[in-house]
């Protein structure tokens, strides 16, 4: 029983390990400072928010400030949906990426890339 006891032991002792060292996936840091996660799909690609985006919207006495998680959706032809901002473009280059939505606002990711794996066909579609 000892000898079983030391086995599952060691065994959990190298899985911890194996979790710990696997790859943290990639986080984008919008130039406003909010982290997103990617995930990619057929239609393009999906950024979701870490933690809550506080965003301001409206004139005078509209104004109106919400904050929630935010999921910013770049198409793979070049199209832009935010829910706060609505529909507008985005595009890539050698700065970086964003998107700017009609609304005025600009979601910027400087000096970073928007890596997919595997590779989907609409990488690079979105030049500016």
């Amino acid at each position: 029983m000892r000898i079983i006891l030391t086995v599952v032991a060691i065994a959990l002792g190298f899985l911890s390990t194996a979790l710990r060292a696997q790859p943290v996936d990639q986080v984008y840091v919008s130039s406003g400072g909010h982290e997103y996660a990617l995930t990619c799909n057929a239609d393009g690609y999906v950024l979701t928010s870490l933690a809550p985006v506080s965003r301001v919207r409206g004139r005078g006495t509209d104004t109106e400030v919400t904050k929630r998680t935010e999921v910013l959706y770049l198409g793979q032809s070049c199209d832009s949906l935010l829910d706060e901002a609505g529909t507008g473009s985005w595009g890539w280059g050698n700065g970086g990426f964003g998107a700017e939505f009609d609304t005025g606002l600009r979601v910027m990711f400087p000096r970073q890339e928007l890596v997919c794996a595997p590779e989907r066909s609409y990488v690079g579609n979105c030049r500016w």
